[in-house]
């Protein structure tokens, strides 16, 4: 294959040189030629944009079916009922211990009193696939407050941190879209309005009264796709232009056949003969004259009507209905190039399983579980519950709510912790159960991984039953096996 030419212009619009590509997407030819594909860095292309794309990506999940049944599936896979940590420090009495005040207090983390820290995490992982960020600040309590633990954690829009505040600081520090960074580039401090600076009744939303919070207050979740990216990207932002078209031609074409529905058929007449004019003045149906200078109306019939044409006449009925060769195909392609810009499966976008078996449902759901893990594990764990946990715990001691002996000296072993997220129901209940059972036994997996993929506890769990087979005096099943073997 030849070897594209692209000419490069100088300022005075004279070509300088012939240059050959060996890519064919860096040519510039008329086929590339008019591709705008600027060279600027990730923060100044994103930041440019990104209170247009933010809006639109809000307006889109109100307002278009698809977008927002991609979101909220997103959310329910990556949530479920919640994302639960368990203690696993050494000492097993502690570790029941910090578990259980937890779970008690975590139904007051949220300052508005609406969720509790699983609702708060649906609506995290919300606000960063609509909007691409949100920050979660700790707000530090009385020990005097109605509180089992003294802190709580206020969930704030993108909004919050200005896009337009950037300076540079005496000591040298530099502010980049309203966040505070040192000369090594860490982090130390976000700005923000006291107020959301989109609400009616906000009064104090000026970055001349910007409150500055240190960065170990912040939990700032997003997903920095691109190195040295400071800002998150809405999750439907390369599918916004392809969800407008859509929804928009598929609202038009609602609107056509609602406007053609009333209108059944036409009566056409050949040219009027002089003789003849009085012969169409009236209804053909009702022989009621008709209205207007044209000498036309309308022939309203009741259900089995046969009609008597009059010479000349004739009828031609119209097809509301018909959407045209390949509708369908087109508007299922179409739901695929959404589907694909949102990352997610076709069939759990629209809810469409014609086209796939059980074995194809399996493939297509452990794919898009596999990337709902990588959020799970690589940002809502990581950079809201980790951080979350820690601040609790440090709170939970310093106002006596815990003991942990030695805690300044064994600060690593109490902070030790696992995540259990909600787990997927099974696709094949009993094939899925026995391949786990198979993996335990021979060693491939540990016992306490499986049971914490279904977002439970194995301790607790051998615990509760326990219990259950003593009050009812059964034996275990280990138990069982071993008196068969005995026989």
């Amino acid at each position: 294959m030849a070897a594209r030419k692209s000419v490069i212009v100088g300022m005075n619009g004279q070509p300088l040189m012939m240059a050959n590509s060996a890519y064919d997407g860096a040519s510039h030819g008329r086929r590339m030629g008019g591709v705008y594909a600027p060279g600027s860095g990730i923060n100044t292309n994103l930041n440019y944009a990104l209170t247009t794309l933010r809006n639109r990506s809000r307006a889109g999940h109100r307002n278009m079916p698809l977008l927002r049944s991609g979101i909220e599936k997103k959310v329910t896979n990556e949530i479920g009922i919640g994302i639960t940590p368990r203690s696993k420090c050494e000492n097993v009495d502690l570790r029941k211990t910090i578990n259980a005040l937890w779970d008690e207090s975590c139904f007051q983390f949220d300052p508005e009193g609406n969720l509790d820290v699983y609702g708060m995490q649906a609506q995290i992982s919300r606000a960063r696939r609509i909007s691409g960020e949100c920050f979660i600040r700790a707000r530090y309590r009385s020990s005097s407050a109605d509180l089992l633990v003294p802190i709580q954690f206020q969930v704030l829009e993108a909004d919050f941190v200005p896009l337009d505040f950037n300076d540079t600081l005496s000591n040298g520090n530099r502010i980049i879209a309203g966040i505070e960074f040192n000369r090594r580039g860490q982090r130390v401090a976000y700005h923000m309005y006291r107020e959301h600076p989109g609400e009616m009744y906000n009064y104090q939303a000026s970055l001349a009264n910007l409150v500055r919070v240190p960065a170990s207050e912040v939990a700032h979740h997003f997903n920095p796709l691109h190195p040295g990216q400071i800002r998150g990207e809405p999750d439907s932002a390369a599918s916004l232009v392809k969800a407008q078209t859509f929804d928009s031609y598929d609202d038009a074409e609602l609107v056509r056949k609602q406007t053609r529905a009333p209108f059944t058929g036409a009566i056409y007449r050949d040219a009027l003969d002089a003789n003849d004019a009085d012969n169409w003045a009236f209804d053909p149906i009702s022989g009621d004259p008709l209205g207007g200078e044209s000498g036309f109306g309308n022939a309203k019939a009741e259900p089995g009507t046969i009609f008597e044409l009059l010479d000349g006449e004739k009828i031609e009925m119209f097809k509301g209905d018909d959407t045209g060769q390949g509708y369908a195909d087109f508007m299922r392609w179409q739901s695929l190039m959404q589907a694909a810009g949102m990352d997610m499966p076709y069939e759990l976008l629209t809810g469409d399983w014609e086209k796939v078996n059980d074995r194809l449902v399996r493939a297509v759901l452990n794919e898009f579980r596999r990337r709902i893990q990588m959020d799970q594990w690589h940002l809502m764990i990581p950079q809201v519950m980790r951080w979350m946990r820690w601040h609790w715990l440090n709170r939970a001691v310093l106002a006596g709510r815990l003991n942990l002996p030695g805690y300044a000296t064994k600060m690593r072993d109490y902070h030790q912790h696992t995540w259990c997220p909600h787990g997927w129901p099974y696709i094949n209940p009993n094939i899925d159960v026995e391949a786990k059972i198979n993996a335990i036994d021979a060693d491939l997996v540990a016992h306490e991984d499986v049971v914490a993929e279904n977002g439970d506890d194995l301790t607790d769990i051998q615990a509760r039953n326990k219990v259950a087979r003593d009050n009812r005096g059964e034996r275990t099943p280990k138990q069982r096996q071993k008196d068969k073997d005995n026989e």
